[in-house]
């Protein structure tokens, strides 16, 4: 019961996207085990932005994500522009980070948004646009890329949405 309401809210989240924003939901996979690079961190807003279709720059990298923002509000379109530029594929997702949820399996299927990493191949990009729900108010959400042994190295980002 609890599967096919979490399909119905991704169904309904998919439904109110822009016709033109392509999201795209698959099951997060398994990494090799490659060594992975450490990146500098870039600096961050943490004020929500309040105009309509706010452009939000996300740069994935081998094992960190960097945004151009982390603080978002409710109701207000934002558009995302993810980049990979990493040498691995990743996946991009908006959920409650992985301890809260019970596991990377959890997180997923918790995902207010999904983007699978056969969007994010090394050097490739996504455009999406997305806004937040009511209920992302009482989470605790990241930016994460869900895949094993990135999200063990510590490829999550925090973010804060408000009203």
């Amino acid at each position: 019961m609890k599967r096919i309401l979490i399909l119905v809210i991704l169904i309904l989240l998919v439904a109110c996207a822009a016709p033109s924003a392509p999201v795209v939901v698959t099951e997060p996979a398994i990494a090799t085990n490659a060594p992975i690079d450490t990146q500098e961190v870039e600096a961050q807003t943490t004020e929500p932005v309040k105009a309509d279709g706010a452009e939000v720059k996300i740069i994935l990298d081998d094992n960190t994500i960097n945004a151009s923002q982390t603080a978002f509000q409710v109701g207000v379109p934002y558009v995302f522009v993810i980049e990979n530029q990493g040498g691995h594929a990743h996946n991009f997702n908006i959920t409650q980070p992985v301890s809260a949820a019970g596991g990377l399996k959890e997180a997923f299927a918790l995902a207010l948004l999904a983007i699978g990493r056969d969007e994010l191949q090394s050097g490739e990009s996504v455009t999406v646009e997305f806004t937040f729900p009511e209920s992302a108010l009482t989470q605790s959400l990241e930016f994460s890329c869900l895949i094993q042994r990135h999200y063990d190295d510590g490829m999550f980002l925090g973010i804060t949405v408000t009203k």
